[in-house]
C-alpha cells in the first residue's frame, strides 16, 4: 500500500525532483507540473492548465486513497491526457435510480465528451473487496455511469509500492453495447435499453457475464484509445514478492468456489496453463494469443482452442513429445476445392463435440457434455486470467517465480495427501 511513510521513495521512482520538502514532476508536453507538499501535507494539481478540482477532499495526505488518485493522475498526464481533459471529484445530483455521490477521477475525450470513470482503491483488500461487492449488486461505479451516460468505461484502479517499484492494478469495464452479442438473442437488454443503476448492473451481470478486462487503459495504449492495443510481452508484469501468497489465495478460492476437489488434478491443469503462458511468450510476444479478448470478440471455444495449439506447440518445443491437436484450417484446406458446407458445417461440429465436451488436458473437472463444458470453463477462464498479466519468461524475477511455481507444487501434493517435495534453488 502507497503511505505517507513511503511516499517519498514513492514519488522518486515516477520521477519527482525534491527541493525543500517539495516533490515536482513537469510534463513538458502540456506546460504543467505535479507537486507533492510534505510541509504542509498538500497535493498539488495544474489546476492553472484547467485541470479540474471540484473538491480538496484529495488534494491532501490525510487519506492513502488520495495517493492512489495523485498516482494514478500522474501516470495518466504521463500517458498523454490533456490536464483539461482530468477531472477530480465530479459530483452529481441523486436521481434515476442512482445513489449519487463523487468519483474519484472523471477523463473526458477530445471532444470534452466523458470517456472514462476512475474510482480509485488502496491496493490490497480494499480493492478485492471492492470488486467482491461488483459480483453481487451494483456499487457506486454503476451509479457515477448512471449520472454520465456518455462515458465509454468504468474502472477500479490502485496502485501499490511492492519492492521498491510501483505497480497497478485495474479492472476495466466498457460500457458500449456489443451488436455482437445483441443479435444472438433478441431478449438480452442493451445499455441503451436500462436506465436506472439496477438495470445497468443487470445488463453488465445478464448481457456481458461481467465481462472485464485487466488491460488497456494505460500499458502500450496511446491515450484516449482505451482498450485498442493489444497485449504484447512487454506489456506483462513482473511478479512480485507480494504476488507469490496472493496467487496461492486466488487459486485455492477458485476451487473452492466451483467445488474442485481432485487437487492434484487441478495442480497438473495449472502446470499445463503455464507451459500454454510459457510457449506464448516465447513465440507471440508481439500479440499474445493466451489473453481473454472478451465476450464480444472471443468464446470459450476460440479461447480453449488457442490453448490446446499453444499446449502442442509447448510440448514439443520443450519436452519433445508430439500431441494430437486438430486445426479447423485443417478442414477448410480438405474441403477447399468442394462446395458442401453442409456436410463441412456438421464435420466441424462433430469436431467440437470431440475436441472440447470431452476430458482434455485443461479439464478441471470431469467434462462429457456441454453443459460441463461450460461449467469448467468458469474455472479454467478464472485461473487463466489470474496468470495472464505476469511475465513467466523474464530474467528480472526469476527468483519469486520460482518461489511462485515451488509453492503451488507444494500446496497441490500437500493438498492431495502426498508429502512435500524437496525445495530446488537455481
Amino acid at each position: 500500500m502507497i503511505t505517507k511513510a513511503n511516499f517519498k521513495k514513492v514519488l522518486t521512482f515516477l520521477g519527482f525532483e525534491e527541493e525543500n520538502e517539495v516533490y515536482t514532476k513537469k510534463f513538458d508536453a502540456f506546460d504543467c507540473e505535479l507537486k507533492a507538499d510534505f510541509k504542509n501535507g498538500m497535493l498539488v494539481y495544474p489546476e492553472n492548465k484547467d485541470l479540474k478540482v471540484n473538491e480538496r477532499q484529495t488534494c491532501n495526505f490525510k487519506a492513502n486513497e488520495n495517493f492512489v488518485v495523485f498516482e494514478c493522475v500522474c501516470k495518466l498526464l504521463g500517458q498523454g491526457y490533456r490536464p483539461e481533459h482530468i477531472e477530480l471529484e465530479p459530483k452529481w445530483k441523486l436521481g434515476h435510480g442512482a445513489s449519487g455521490g463523487r468519483a474519484d477521477i472523471l477523463v473526458r475525450d477530445n471532444d470534452n465528451r466523458p470517456l472514462l470513470i476512475i474510482e480509485c482503491k488502496t491496493a490490497g483488500s480494499e480493492l478485492s473487496r471492492a470488486w467482491d461487492a461488483m459480483q453481487t449488486k451494483p456499487t457506486q461505479l454503476f451509479s457515477y455511469y448512471v449520472q454520465e451516460r456518455s462515458a465509454r468505461f468504468v474502472s477500479l484502479y490502485a496502485s501499490d509500492f511492492v519492492d521498491e517499484k510501483v505497480t497497478r492494478s485495474y479492472y476495466l469495464i466498457t460500457m458500449q453495447d456489443k451488436q455482437e452479442i445483441l443479435e444472438k438473442d433478441e431478449n438480452l437488454k442493451g445499455y441503451r435499453d436500462a436506465t436506472a443503476v439496477g438495470e445497468i448492473y443487470q445488463v453488465w451481470r445478464d448481457t456481458y457475464k461481467k465481462d472485464f478486462t485487466t488491460f488497456g487503459i494505460f500499458e502500450n495504449n496511446k491515450a484516449y484509445r482505451i482498450g485498442e492495443a493489444k497485449p504484447t510481452k512487454e506489456t506483462l508484469k513482473n511478479i512480485t514478492s507480494k504476488d507469490i501468497q496472493g496467487k496461492y489465495h486466488e487459486f485455492a478460492t477458485i476451487l473452492r468456489q466451483h467445488n474442485v476437489s481432485g487437487r492434484e488434478n487441478a495442480f497438473d491443469k495449472l502446470v499445463n496453463l503455464f507451459l500454454c503462458k510459457v510457449t506464448d511468450e516465447k513465440q507471440n510476444p508481439d500479440e499474445l494469443k493466451f489473453y481473454w479478448n472478451g465476450n464480444a470478440y472471443d468464446d470459450p471455444f476460440l479461447f480453449q482452442d488457442r490453448l490446446q495449439k499453444l499446449y502442442q506447440e509447448g510440448m514439443f518445443e520443450f519436452l519433445g513429445e508430439e500431441i494430437t491437436y486438430i486445426d479447423e484450417s485443417e478442414i477448410e484446406r480438405i474441403f477447399e476445392h468442394y462446395d458442401i458446407n453442409t456436410v463441412k458445417q456438421d464435420i466441424k461440429d462433430a469436431l467440437k463435440r470431440q475436441k472440447f465436451f470431452t476430458n482434455n488436458d485443461f479439464a478441471f473437472i470431469d467434462v462429457h457434455n456441454a453443459k460441463l463444458f461450460y461449467q469448467n470453463f468458469e474455472v479454467l477462464l478464472k485461473i487463466a486470467r489470474m496468470i495472464q498479466d505476469i511475465s513467466l519468461t523474464g530474467s528480472d524475477e526469476n527468483q519469486f517465480l520460482g518461489d511462485m511455481f515451488e509453492g503451488f507444487l507444494d500446496q497441490g501434493v500437500k493438498q492431495s495427501g502426498g508429502s512435500s517435495l524437496p525445495r530446488c534453488r537455481s
